[in-house]
């Protein structure tokens, strides 16, 4: 709390000794206080500013710099580098906080924070060690003019030089200055510290205001105060106190107004000036209110009621700036309070103020702003204020513009969740204010808390063409450019797609307690023109900002914009720094379209694939350094694009994921060589640097010998990690030339084999390693494998750098190169050959890498034939099942082979990881043979014979466990591999351990039928299964007695079934018929092959059998048939060889063939072969299946049947009686056939139909294709037949028009139903008569002794009852 007296109060506290008068300002020889301290001599030209020191420098853009808090500093007290300040810098001992690795590439000792093409971001160095142990809140101040900062607590100073032209080695200790009578109540505000030069001794100088007592403090040199404290000397300084304070007031700012005067403003709205020299340049503080002069303005009532009514004094003081004015000692100052009213007062230091002008520009204001940004129009004009503002660099105020004044104001307007901040470009001149230009900051929306530490300020650094707003954990960048007008900014303008300047926002870390505590802004370098801020930052240390000025190809208004690229670089290559103080990681305010985004993530991907960025260094000491850090850089972008979830597509999420992939397998194919180098001998050729020289010019970038790029190897993974697959083919390639070249020696060889293996297997393993491993990240869709390998999800990818055809087949090579040369190399060893050390180890090495080299050529050829599966085009489709097929066998060959090198446990590893159950039995059964062969061996020992017994005994039970592990896969493989190497017998006896995996896997296997029917007894004692294994073999079978023979048997495992009463009796009753037609077919051709048999017996050989069964039996009835002919030699050709016919051929040959040559061989064949014909198209499916078939082939039958016979002959009855008419009649083909039928009891279902229906079936290819067989049968095929069954067509037509057939097939129709009817007849008679004679015989023997026992002819036995046979014999049983 202030004091209440109203006077105005000053004290000198210094020495009586040495207040004496002060030399004057042009004295170049008068001493100041000689006693413990060695004053510097100064001059008045020490002070003049460096422009007028040097003719030939650095230029100003303008007279006049903006010093802190937006002041306009003027010329004669702007930064001079003759002020004696190294006694106040301090000595860095290391870096605390920040990581110094990125350091941007400079010499000093700044951390480069972030960077891109507009701003640049550094730590400086860190602040001193006094400040940095202070645990408790502290406050600062810096001067950019004098190139120091001070920070105050409640009892002390600390000091220091925060930029120095020197190097850091030049650093001295800061200086700490208590605080005399201070409060340590640190629930007081922190003392309010401003640096200054001191008007009289020109010096470093500070004031210090306590703001809750008002006490007053200043130091004409700090350098002199801090010696006296060092020697216990009393402080040479001034004390005071601000008078006409009220209770509860607090000082709450104190800005520099010119050389030893100083404006204070206080918590009710008053402005205070406070004057260090008395108006005779003596050392005495002075304060008095800043008002309106009572006599000269609006008098001295006027004065009292503007001092109780006046906004000035209600609390709401946005900010009082200054400016040089026009006389020495005279300054303008500028008042902004926060609800928009302005005053501009000139002041004279010690005398007097006046009001220039004052301006309520609150409405102006929101009405400008509504303009710009409509949605403010909407906004509580209550929720309106006015933060900060800066005067705009320029020319001091001169006598004819007192009245004008350019500023710069920041405006907030709060909403109950966020804030439109504003930036206005605002005139002030003689009572007026306009409003030139509004920037609304699109960037930063947040609230600010009130109770925050430090409130928004502006900066505007030369060349003033961006503004920096300074909030307490964040700073916002605006460009103040303006538009040019142009018909392009016009017509883009009014398609709303003109860019606004550029904005961005640099936010803290949340996470950790920073917040500004200072700032200023300082002028621009002389070799770089960017514009500089510096904050200092509480918990962190110095921060410099350096915003890069317009380049000469840009306009000011067409400045780069944050762009997606340029936030996304800052989050990648600063974000992930462990101690930056900036959050990089985006905000929500700044959202990038999903097709910027895209764009740029290959873009940087590509810049850091091909080190090409200019965030990543060219190169490093150590390599794997800079491989750690492109990968980090992947890492952090992915990890970018996936925290703000933007929808990239898949293929560019892939495109992403294999590029790290890369890297991934650039640093382990370094690690490889790294390790190689440090162990290899000097004198052996190494394959990496081999191979890439052998590469072409256009498959790497060249490195230049000229400019100092000698090593191939790094300069390849700086620049050509993008196509490292062609280092994977070209492992194996190059030794293919190096063996072009002359490099024959074995020794050689193997060395170079070794070093393949391992460059293959570096690559492909870390690539499918870090693949299975991030996939989630990168948001990946599909099935991924654990070895990396996409299931599915192909289609819309491009080929997988992984599996691309060169790699498929190089890697297999490899494979296959490395082994054979390790199996033969082994060989040699054992013939005695010497090899050397390094020799046999490189032999290991390669047998060790060969699983794993096997491993990898099974991935690439899986995911090779997934990619081309899934591809649209068929032939590409086509080319994936065939290298589908390849792997199959090529993965079963490789994981077998491993054998050969003693690595049975690593075969079987990879048969079990690939799930190849087969391969896995192929390992184990071949791992037991090679044990048990070694056992067999001619001088085995009998423990060692025991100890391959027990390692076979081992193989065994890993066998059998593997029942319940695998399952059924296994037991596939397993029994498959038993009936392959022939036992099967121990596949029989295996159901004695497994009986339900073997009867499954034989179920599953129809081809294994042979031996399921013989399981499905033995084991499972199911008849029925029996049987029908059986019926469904000999469907198959093709030879004629093997088919009887599975008949038969099937029909006694019924037979079986049904004695052990099995359940299934429909199955079986269905089974049993289906058996019975298949051996009343069978019984049909064995009749049909014993006629032919018979008729060329005399044959010598199979050939000559064929030739006279056609020459004799096909020859006159198709000699006009050449189709039918030759498909009936084909049938001949199978009915010889005892094979079985199908249905069509034996229904061909039933109804072709001449039987005429030996018609008693076989007289019921011969006269029934017509009906057989047609009982066995019965017997076919064709009905159902196939109906047009059926109903063709019936028809060739019929017709068949009907030209068998000479109508035309029958037809002429002359001469001949009825007897002799019903003969011949009777002797014809169909008269046979009907009568066969009716015998049958399958008249009635005969299709009976008059012969001129049958005219014209099957004689054109529309009527062919009716029938399913002819469906795909060529057109050329069907016309052939055509013709041969028009042949038979017209022999039925004359038949007709010449024999009357129409006529005698009816006859022949009526003949047989009466001769069935008088069958019919007799029967009924004979079925009476023996009806009769057993009644009388059962009464007879009723009489007889019912124990005795008749015995008839046949040695039939009854027992009271008589039986009679169809001929009428008595059976007694």
């Amino acid at each position: 709390m202030f004091s209440t007296g109203s006077a105005l109060v000053s004290a000198s506290l210094r020495n009586p000794r040495h207040n004496g008068k002060r030399p004057s300002d042009d004295s170049n020889t008068a001493k100041g206080n000689q006693r413990g301290r060695k004053r510097p001599k100064l001059t008045e030209e020490t002070f003049q500013p460096l422009l007028e020191k040097k003719a030939i420098g650095h230029q100003n853009h303008i007279n006049g710099s903006i010093a802190q808090n937006g002041h306009v500093v003027p010329p004669g007290i702007q930064r001079d580098a003759s002020v004696d300040t190294t006694s106040l810098a301090f000595r860095r001992k290391g870096t605390k906080w920040a990581d110094r690795d990125n350091r941007g590439g400079k010499l000093d000792d700044s951390v480069l924070l972030t960077k891109n093409e507009n701003y640049t971001v550094t730590q400086l160095p860190d602040i001193p060690e006094p400040l940095r142990d202070i645990l408790r809140k502290w406050q600062a101040s810096i001067s950019s003019t004098l190139d120091f900062a001070v920070a105050l607590t409640t009892t002390q100073a600390i000091l220091w030089r925060y930029r120095t032209s020197t190097s850091a080695s030049n650093f001295t200790k800061p200086l700490i200055l208590k605080i005399p009578h201070n409060s340590r109540d640190f629930r007081h505000a922190l003392p309010i510290g401003v640096l200054s030069k001191d008007p009289g001794t020109g010096e470093l100088a500070l004031l210090v205001v306590m703001p809750s007592s008002g006490k007053v403090v200043y130091w004409d040199s700090v350098s002199n105060a801090a010696n006296a404290d060092a020697m216990r000397l009393k402080e040479p300084n001034l004390q005071g106190i601000v008078s006409g304070s009220i209770s509860g007031e607090t000082i709450t700012k104190a800005v520099e107004a010119e050389s030893g005067a100083f404006f204070l403003t206080s918590s009710i709205g008053r402005i205070i000036h406070l004057s260090v020299k008395d108006s005779q340049g003596r050392p005495q503080i002075t304060t008095y209110n800043v008002e309106v002069n009572a006599a000269s303005n609006f008098g001295l009532l006027g004065g009292i009621r503007r001092a109780f009514t006046n906004a000035l004094w209600q609390k709401n003081i946005a900010a009082v700036k200054t400016r040089r004015s026009r006389g020495k000692n005279h300054c303008s100052c500028v008042v902004a309070t926060t609800k928009g009213l302005f005053q501009v007062w000139d002041t004279i230091r010690n005398s007097t103020q006046s009001l220039s002008f004052e301006v309520d520009a609150k409405v102006e204001i929101l009405k400008s702003i509504g303009k710009v940004c409509p949605k403010a129009t909407y906004l509580d004009e209550d929720a309106f204020s006015i933060l900060d503002f800066v005067l705009f660099p320029g020319t001091d105020v001169q006598e004819n513009d007192l009245d004008f004044h350019r500023l710069l104001v920041l405006t907030a307007h709060k909403t109950s969740s966020s804030a439109l901040y504003t930036l206005l470009d605002l005139t002030l001149r003689q009572g007026t204010l306009d409003v030139d230009i509004v920037h609304p900051i699109t960037c930063f929306s947040e609230l600010l808390d009130s109770n925050d530490r430090w409130k928004p300020q502006i900066f505007l650094p030369l060349p003033a063409q961006t503004a920096v707003v300074v909030f307490p954990a964040s700073i916002t960048l605006v460009s103040l450019a303006k538009i040019e007008e142009s018909p392009e900014s016009q017509i883009r303008m009014e398609s709303h797609s003109l860019p606004g300047p550029f904005q961005d926002t640099i936010y803290f870390r949340q996470q950790s307690d920073y917040y500004v505590t200072g700032c200023t802004v300082d002028e621009p370098d002389r070799n770089d023109e960017s514009a500089l801020c510096t904050l200092l930052v509480h918990g962190y240390g110095l921060v410099q900002v350096a915003i890069s000025s317009i380049k000469a190809h840009q306009t000011r208004s067409r400045r780069i914009a944050v762009t997606a690229k340029s936030k996304m670089e800052q989050a990648i290559f600063f974000g992930h720094m462990p101690h930056n103080l900036l959050d990089l990681s985006g905000r929500t305010e700044l959202v990038f379209k999903s097709e910027d985004v895209e764009t740029a993530a290959l873009e940087i991907n590509d810049s850091i694939m091909q080190c090409t960025s200019a965030y990543t260094p060219a190169i490093t000491a150590p390599t794997d350094q800079q491989l750690k850090l492109r990968s980090t850089a992947l890492a952090e972008l992915i990890m970018y694009i996936q925290r703000f979830k933007y929808p990239l597509r898949q293929d560019i999420r892939w495109k992403l994921l294999w590029d790290a992939e890369k890297m991934a397998a650039a640093r382990a194919l370094w690690h490889s060589y790294n390790k190689y180098l440090s162990s290899r001998d000097p004198s052996q050729k190494s394959l990496l640097p081999e191979l890439l020289d052998m590469m072409s010019e256009l498959k790497k970038v060249e490195n230049r010998p000229e400019c100092g790029e000698t090593d191939i190897v790094r300069h390849y993974l700086f620049h050509d990690v993008w196509r490292i697959e062609l280092v994977v083919p070209w492992a194996e390639h190059a030794i293919e030339e190096l063996h072009k070249e002359g490099v024959t020696d074995n020794a050689i060889k193997v060395h170079l084999v070794a070093q393949a293996d391992e460059i293959q297997i570096s690559v492909m393993e870390a690539a499918f390693r870090f693949r299975s491993m991030n996939a989630t990240l990168y948001g990946i869709e599909g099935d991924l494998a654990e070895d990396g390998i996409l299931q599915i999800g192909y289609e819309e990818l491009s080929e997988p750098w992984t599996s691309t055809p060169l790699i498929v087949e190089k890697v297999k090579q490899l494979v296959d190169v490395s082994r054979e040369i390790a199996y033969n190399q082994a060989l040699r060893a054992e013939d005695e050959v010497t090899l050397d050390e390094v020799t046999l180890k490189n032999l290991g090495i390669i047998r060790q890498h060969n699983p794993r080299l096997v491993d990898i050529s099974c991935r690439v050829f899986e995911e090779r034939f997934r990619y081309l599966k899934a591809q649209p085009e068929p032939q590409r489709k086509a080319e994936g099942e065939a290298v589908e097929c390849t792997y199959l066998k090529v993965r079963r060959e490789l994981i077998l082979k491993l054998v050969d090198l003693l690595l049975p446990e690593e075969a079987v590893k990879l048969a079990i990881r690939y799930q190849d159950m087969p391969a896995l039995a192929d390992v184990l059964f071949k791992d037991r043979d090679e044990h048990e062969s070694h056992r067999d061996q001619q001088g085995m020992s009998e423990s060692e014979a025991e100890e391959i017994t027990t390692k076979v005994e081992v193989i065994n039970v890993r066998m059998k466990s593997f029942f319940t592990t695998f399952g059924t896969s296994w037991a596939n493989a397993y029994f498959s591999k038993l009936i392959t190497r022939g036992n099967l017998w121990s596949l029989i006896d295996s159901s004695k351990e497994t009986p339900k995996q073997l009867t499954k896997f034989l179920r599953d296997n129809p081809e294994y039928a042979r031996l399921r029917w013989i399981n499905e007894i033995l084991s499972e004692r199911s008849y029925t299964s029996a049987a029908d294994t059986l019926f469904s073999l000999q469907k198959k079978e093709t030879d004629l007695w093997s088919r009887r023979i599975e008949l038969s048997m099937g029909k006694l495992a019924l037979l079986a079934a049904e004695e052990t009463m099995q359940p299934g009796v429909k199955d079986r009753k269905r089974m049993k018929k289906v058996a019975d037609r298949n051996m009343e077919i069978i019984t049909i051709q064995e009749r049909l092959d014993a006629y032919v048999r018979s008729t060329v017996r005399g044959a010598i050989d199979e050939d000559a059998a064929l030739q006279i069964a056609m020459e004799m039996l096909c020859q006159y009835p198709l000699k006009n048939q050449p189709t039918l002919y030759e498909s009936m030699r084909r049938a001949f050709e199978k009915l010889l060889a005892y094979k079985v016919l199908d249905i069509e051929e034996l229904i061909n040959m039933l109804s072709t063939i001449d039987f005429a040559l030996n018609p008693q061989k076989d007289e019921a064949l011969a006269n029934q072969r017509f009906f057989l014909a047609l009982t066995l198209l019965k017997f076919t499916d064709f009905a159902k299946s196939d109906p047009g078939r059926i109903d063709l082939y019936e028809k060739i039958i019929w017709r068949r049947c009907l030209i068998h016979d000479n109508w035309e002959t029958i037809n002429h009855t002359e001469h001949k009686n009825d007897s002799e008419v019903a003969l011949i009649t009777g002797a014809t083909a169909l008269f046979q056939t009907l009568r066969a039928s009716y015998e049958d009891g399958t008249f009635k279902q005969i299709n009976l139909v008059p012969p001129v229906t049958l005219l014209s079936a099957g004689t054109t290819i529309s009527d062919l294709r009716t029938s399913n067989r002819h469906a795909k049968s060529t057109d050329k095929h069907l016309e052939a037949l055509a013709r041969d069954l028009q042949v038979e067509d017209d022999a039925l037509q004359d038949a007709i028009e010449k024999g009357r057939l129409e006529s005698w097939w009816k006859a022949v129709v009526d003949a047989v139903k009466f001769s069935g009817r008088e069958d019919a007849d007799q029967q009924g008679a004979d079925a009476a008569r023996r009806a009769k004679i057993k009644t009388e015989l059962e009464g007879k023997m009723s009489l007889a002794n019912s124990g005795k026992r008749l015995v008839n002819g046949d040695g039939a036995h009854v027992t009271n009852g008589v039986n009679m046979d169809e001929q009428g014999d008595v059976v007694m049983e």
